[in-house]
């Protein structure tokens, strides 16, 4: 080990006070080492180069990350001639800030492989990493470059055992690994150079690259050595020829043990030779792959619910848990309000589409989540029959009171402050209705109309899509579709027209679980109506994977003691007044930071990764601090005794973490949806030239031909991108067009045609 040496760049690391421990996932103490000595002394705990929230180490807790590190394990062969070593290590990433140190079980036995050296590698990014995501790739990128790493050990939540004889290489460089990755990335681009200058800092680490182009495409031949040298002249200053043949041992070695190891991997005079490509099965464009509901984020009782009531029904818990989720929200809508931050207030309320095919038992999972609601509704009309006939009796006789009053005044026989009397008696008279929790086939005339009865609430469940047939205007001209979208974002309705009495609804809510076949989403989506004004960007979509064909007949019934603490968390929900003023769900600092990074990851990427599904994402943390409140409220069994003391609802760190954890599973499931939806014009492109290809019988064509066949695309631009979409699904194949040697232009670009698209049926 080399003693006392300064280390080459910043380290904070997190260190347990165990060693050994594999259920450790506390790391507490923060270290910050300067030398080796510090550092070895740091490494005889078990330690993470991690920084996680509280300290607990877990991929959801990650925060960030300043240095990256690599397991060697030399597992790739059992040839020791083959393995790498220190030196090795330090020729390959010699412009690269690095720091080695020797694992527990370097040059020991371990399972059955002789001993040999083991090591980590600890490399300076170069800046600072905040996501797993971040930290995957850049570790992959790493693995990548240099194969022979631990391709097990790339999670983002990783630690390291302790080992108090640890040895300690440090290695000084120019270059953060993040350079030098950027940098490997341009060799290939290196040859076309052939006038540059290998300037000092990154001689090394060119010609590294270099040597294992040159080997990779002329093989370990004189040949190669020769232009290896000749890319040498070019380094000022010039290296001596021992480095140099350090170098060009190490990337042979690197040639030899995972190059030609690679069964991809092509021999010089295989690539450089004509070839047919080799077909394989086109990737087809309706394959959607979707992530199932994330039920641990439910709380114990709806969720063991949910579970069973999808074992019972024999179908995906996502109906269940999607269909809950509406049950909830129909509890709590007109009750509350979450703030999120200052001016930024949402209501609870929900839109969510379940998108399922015939057959899927869309009814009896609908009814096994709403039932409650159903039987409270009827229950509280029953009890409150009298109370609810006596009221309307008092406003007829207060009807009738004031038309004998109004005739009496109209003959001089009243006075007017009699009238005002009355007025003031009828306007402050509050009719007791019956319960309406939510309605099915159902017009949004009359939606309004509920709403202005109901104190301004209303729910359409419904395991058919037929709103959108009336939004669409299939019954009726004159469809007012602001009143559902009014409902959704609490926006005032106010409907002033001939023939109607006029309604207002002061900050409506409405929620809304419809479940619809695939085929209707087409018609949802080319609608501009429904696009264009914001309805289709409203709704959650839930795409479960179907169950048909793979359903057992005998199932597991849904345990009593589950099904009663379903059915008391939703009746104790139920049981909440519509109070005068809603009651304000506030954010715990935790949790005001969770959504706060989540919405910071949201935003530049609706412009680029989501911006098909721009509208529907810009509302996305919206809808997550509304799942937040649902999820908050659905926790806690509230007392109802008037003289009890309510804890106020505070939406904890570890809710708002499940309710962004729901939005995910959504917003992917939206994407599947969007593009069924016909929102990806290019995948309807790709199948419209495929079938232009079919009928034509093409084995090979070009640019032009398509064009010709395609009278929709008229431009190159129009043509280009649905080609590169064909050759990435693997469809079609450019035709290797290298060896031409003609004089004039170049003849246009031909692609071939894979032959298994004629395996398949239109």
């Amino acid at each position: 080990m080399q003693q006392n040496n300064n280390l080459p760049f910043p380290i904070t690391l997190y260190r347990a006070n165990c060693r050994g421990n594999v259920n450790n996932n506390n790391y507490p103490i923060v270290a910050t080492p300067t030398d080796a000595v510090s550092l070895k002394s740091e490494l005889s705990y078990d330690h993470t180069f991690i920084q996680f929230k509280r300290n607990r180490r877990s991929l959801n807790n990650f925060e960030s990350i300043t240095v990256i590190t690599v397991d060697c394990d030399n597992d790739h062969s059992e040839n020791k001639d083959d393995w790498y070593t220190v030196d090795d290590i330090h020729a390959k990433y010699s412009d690269v800030k690095h720091i080695i140190v020797t694992s527990r079980n370097h040059m020991k036995q371990k399972g059955n492989k002789t001993p040999r050296p083991r090591f980590h590698i600890i490399f300076w990014v170069g800046t600072t990493l905040y996501s797993p995501e971040e930290y995957t790739k850049l570790i992959t990128r790493i693995q990548s470059d240099l194969p022979i790493y631990d391709s097990n050990a790339l999670d983002a939540a990783r630690f390291f055992f302790a080992n108090p004889d640890t040895e300690v290489f440090v290695h000084d460089g120019i270059l953060s690994i993040m350079d030098y990755l950027d940098k490997q990335d341009e060799a290939e681009r290196a040859f076309a150079n052939l006038g540059e200058h290998i300037t000092e800092g990154s001689r090394n680490t060119t010609m590294h690259q270099k040597a294992v182009c040159l080997l990779k495409r002329y093989g370990n031949t004189e040949e190669s050595k020769t232009k290896y040298l000749q890319e040498a002249d070019k380094c000022s200053p010039h290296l001596a020829d021992e480095e140099l043949q350090t170098i060009w041992n190490s990337a042979c070695k690197f040639y030899k043990t995972k190059i030609l190891t690679n069964p991809d991997y092509e021999a010089p005079e295989v690539y450089n030779g004509n070839k047919e490509p080799v077909w394989e099965t086109p990737i087809p464009f309706d394959t959607l792959t979707v992530p199932t509901f994330p039920i641990e984020a439910f709380p114990p009782d709806i969720r063991d619910y949910a579970i069973a009531l999808a074992e019972n029904t024999q179908t995906p818990v996502d109906m269940a848990a999607t269909s809950i989720l509406a049950v909830t929200s129909i509890c709590m809508q007109k009750k509350y309000i979450i703030t999120i931050k200052p001016g930024w207030k949402e209501q609870p309320n929900i839109f969510l589409l379940c998108i399922l095919e015939p057959s899927e038992r869309k009814s009896a999972d609908l009814n096994g989540t709403s039932y409650v609601l159903h039987e409270y509704e009827a229950e509280y009309n029953r009890i409150n029959a009298p109370a609810i006939e006596s009221s309307k009796m008092r406003k007829r006789i207060l009807e009738k009171r004031q038309k004998v009053l109004e005739d009496q005044a109209a003959k001089g026989k009243a006075e007017l402050s009699d009238l005002d009397k009355i007025a003031e008696e009828i306007a402050n008279f509050k009719e007791k209705k019956p319960l309406k929790l939510y309605m099915d086939d159902v017009t949004t005339e009359k939606v309004t109309s509920v709403m202005a009865e109901n104190d301004g609430h209303a729910a359409i469940l419904s395991t058919e899509g037929g709103i959108f047939d009336i939004l669409a205007g299939i019954y009726t001209r004159n469809v007012n579709i602001d009143a559902i979208l009014k409902g959704y974002s609490g926006d005032p309705i106010r409907v002033d027209r001939i023939g109607r009495n006029s309604e207002t609804v002061m900050n409506p809510s409405l929620t809304m679980m419809l479940m619809v076949q695939p085929h209707m989403l087409s018609g949802i989506m080319s609608n501009s109506t429904f696009r264009g004004r914001g309805l289709t960007a409203r709704f959650l979509y839930c795409m479960p994977k179907s169950f048909i064909g793979k359903r057992k007949y005998r199932s597991n019934p849904i345990p009593t003691d589950v099904q009663r603490r379903y059915e008391s968390i939703i009746r104790n929900m139920l049981d909440d007044e519509y109070p005068v003023q809603l009651e304000e769900i506030t954010l715990s600092p935790e949790a005001d930071i969770l959504i706060e990074e989540f919405a910071n990851e949201l935003e530049p990427k609706l412009n680029t990764e989501y911006a098909d599904i721009k509208d529907w994402a810009g509302k996305l943390v919206g809808n997550i601090a509304r799942i937040s409140a649902l999820l908050c409220r659905a926790s806690v069994y509230r007392s109802h005794d008037f003289l009890a003391d309510i804890e106020p609802l505070v939406v904890t760190g570890e809710t708002m973490e499940n309710a962004i954890s729901i939005g995910r599973y959504y917003l992917e499931h939206a994407k599947a949806a969007f593009s069924l939806m016909g929102a990806d014009n290019t995948i309807n492109t790709c199948k419209y030239v495929l079938k232009a290809i079919k009928s034509a019988g093409l084995t090979e064509f070009t640019r032009r031909d398509i064009m010709r066949l395609c009278r929709s695309l008229k431009k190159v631009e129009d043509v280009q991108p649905i080609l590169d979409h064909l050759v990435e699904y693997g469809y079609i194949a450019l035709k290797d067009a290298d060896n031409y040697s003609g004089i004039g232009r170049r003849p246009a670009a031909v692609y071939l045609v894979n032959p298994h698209l004629y395996d398949t049926q239109d």
